[in-house]
């Protein structure tokens, strides 16, 4: 076993262990990051933060700005994370584990250019850093004025914005409200699941990592209406659609959204996922879904991380809940045909 995982594979052995709560902070060059970081820092004075600061170069100049002493935040100066989960971040999470009784919460601070899938998949797919840190949310900062341009030219820029839970608009003295109001129209279709905030004033809202967990963002993302296009003739009560789908485009990133009435076949929908995302998803971006499974009376969570797909229960379907499917494709130059016949191999 590789001696940097393993002491942290040892966190299974302790049931005293309690998760970290942990905040990924993402959002291209200039988008305002660490002003965020700063903000949060100043409005929770009792709250003892770890920081991890992901920069390129020897020395941190965000980390310079940021308002703790030096030894409170854990800097990584060699690279780019979402290159590659390099063994860095695992011995800092290791030690930092060894250190949890210093600190009531991590939050990672990446780079412009970090794809933050990348940075994300070692709290999701790894069951040891899962025991220790808990990925509670991610949030995007947004720059107003030069988005729409970064969207259009800027891949990494549609990949934070996919990932998010959060989308934080940043830099709105800068521009109109009508501005600001099409923006949050053109950031909901790109990810229609994030919740997106606009800053007020001069001043970030403060009631954003107060939110519980991330389960009610994910909830939030199962109880929202589905205007939905139907491919079955819904205008009859006698004959509800079995599938749906609706999409949204701007530029050449689409999101679409499926939703199924039948159950799926969770290993056949593990395998096709899989197989897809290794051999034909170049654009591919994010996957998101809940899922009504064979054989379960659990409501299942779906999610792509990079190249992996993850599927958990989630919670327990509540009485009298229809058990329907919503699986979510955000990407560039999506084939929404091709995606949903992948999918329907998978049904019951």
């Amino acid at each position: 076993m590789n001696k940097i995982i393993k002491p942290i594979a040892e966190l299974k052995a302790s049931s005293m262990n309690r998760a970290k709560p942990t905040t990924l902070l993402t959002g291209f060059l200039g988008s305002g990051k660490t002003s965020y970081l700063n903000h949060l820092i100043q409005i929770n004075p009792t709250t003892r933060y770890a920081i991890i600061e992901n920069e390129f170069g020897e020395e941190s100049i965000d980390g310079e700005l940021i308002l703790r002493a030096a030894d409170e935040i854990v800097e990584l100066n060699n690279g780019c994370l979402c290159c590659s989960l390099n063994e860095n971040l695992y011995q800092i999470l290791d030690d930092l584990h060894q250190r949890k009784d210093e600190f009531d919460e991590l939050i990672i601070e990446a780079t412009g250019i970090a794809d933050p899938a990348g940075i994300a998949e070692a709290f999701i797919a790894h069951p040891a850093i899962r025991k220790g840190f808990d990925l509670i949310r991610t949030i995007c900062l947004i720059d107003a004025e030069l988005i729409t341009t970064q969207i259009e030219t800027i891949e990494e820029v549609s990949k934070q914005i996919a990932f998010s839970d959060i989308l934080l608009i940043n830099k709105t003295d800068l521009v109109n409200e009508s501005v600001i109001a099409d923006l949050k129209q053109k950031l909901a279709q790109i990810n229609p699941n994030a919740r997106v905030i606009p800053k007020e004033k001069n001043e970030f809202p403060s009631d954003i990592l107060p939110v519980a967990h991330h389960q009610k963002v994910l909830q939030s993302m199962n109880q929202a209406p589905c205007n939905v296009h139907h491919h079955h003739n819904c205008d009859h009560e006698h004959e509800p659609a079995k599938i749906s789908n609706h999409s949204h485009q701007h530029s050449q990133i689409s999101t679409h959204t499926f939703v199924f009435d039948e159950l799926f076949h969770l290993t056949k929908l593990y395998y096709q996922l899989t197989v897809y995302l290794k051999f034909q998803a170049a654009d591919l971006y994010r996957i998101k879904g809940f899922l009504a499974v064979h054989d379960s009376d659990e409501k299942h969570l779906l999610q792509s991380v990079g190249k992996r797909i993850i599927v958990e229960p989630f919670s327990p379907w509540e009485a009298g809940e229809m058990r329907k499917s919503r699986i979510v494709f955000i990407g560039k130059n999506l084939k929404p045909e091709g995606l949903l016949k992948m999918i329907e191999k998978c049904l019951q």
